[in-house]
């Protein structure tokens, strides 16, 4: 099934973007995730054998997602992705974390994870979500009391934070594809793009509004906080006898000068 822009023939797959998940069949009661999901700390604490530390980037357009596994001091484990242009440095986070669940859970002991994007691990602990990669992790977390999420403060030295934030950059070119539904607000962007895009053409050519296109050659939907008086200037459509002559509010167009009473005039 698709969507059509019938005016500009541009077709939108609605597979392509993100569709709100159901709400979580958990109850509220049995959604314990408050203290496994913990923030504001600035070092690591409460080690664990497993160390992972997840991380996403953006760099110029290109988009990357990964995660490293530290036991023992060394680096057991690189995970790298690479997500389309239009996804969010969002998206590329909880990927990253959603991959590193996936794994600590596979461990068999007890595993901290480590990310430095707040806006992730609060999403992990909100029972309202409706993403669905949010919710297939939180899911994969119910099931596993021995995985824990920390937020880490970014750049401040931190080797495993550091490893992750390398590798996410990497990822932006030679990550492993990963598909990912692209956000309603990149939809809607590019529906306003075509639809400015368009509104310009029909502007160029057309053949009213002239006074106000000299003036305005660049159409926009900012709004412009002009004056009364000026939005009659620019218009024409104001107390002008050009302009009152036309609806036989007065006599003629011209001033009493003796020139055309234009706005200009």
């Amino acid at each position: 099934m698709q969507s059509t822009l019938v005016r500009v023939g541009i077709h939108f797959d609605h597979e392509s973007y993100e569709q709100p998940s159901p709400p979580s069949t958990i109850h509220p009661v049995h959604f314990s995730l408050e203290d496994r999901i913990t923030h504001g700390g600035q070092v690591p604490s409460n080690r664990t054998p497993i160390e992972v530390y997840t991380d996403g980037s953006k760099i110029n357009d290109q988009t990357g997602s990964a995660f490293c596994v530290i036991a023992n001091e060394a680096i057991t484990k690189t995970w790298k992705a690479n997500l389309s242009p239009v996804n969010t440095v969002f998206q590329a986070e909880m990927l990253a974390l959603k991959a590193a669940i996936e794994w600590a859970n596979t461990a068999n002991e007890d595993v901290n994870i480590w990310s430095d994007s707040e806006s992730s691990l609060q999403a992990l602990k909100s029972f309202n979500v409706k993403n669905k990669i949010t919710q297939e992790a939180q899911m994969t977390l119910l099931e596993n009391a021995r995985i824990r999420l920390r937020w880490v403060k970014a750049h401040i030295g931190i080797k495993g934070n550091e490893i992750a934030d390398t590798l996410a950059k990497e990822a932006t070119t030679d990550g492993i594809p990963a598909s990912l539904p692209f956000l309603k607000s990149f939809l809607k962007e590019q529906l306003l793009q075509l639809s400015l895009s368009h509104w310009q053409v029909e502007w160029d050519n057309g053949e009213t509004g002239r006074s106000v296109y000299s003036i305005l050659p660049k159409i926009s939907n900012k709004q412009l906080h002009w004056s009364k008086e000026c939005i009659q200037f620019a218009t024409g459509q104001g107390p002008f006898p050009s302009y009152l002559k036309r609806f036989g509010l007065h006599s003629t167009d011209y001033c009493g000068c003796g020139e055309i009473g234009n706005p200009l005039h």
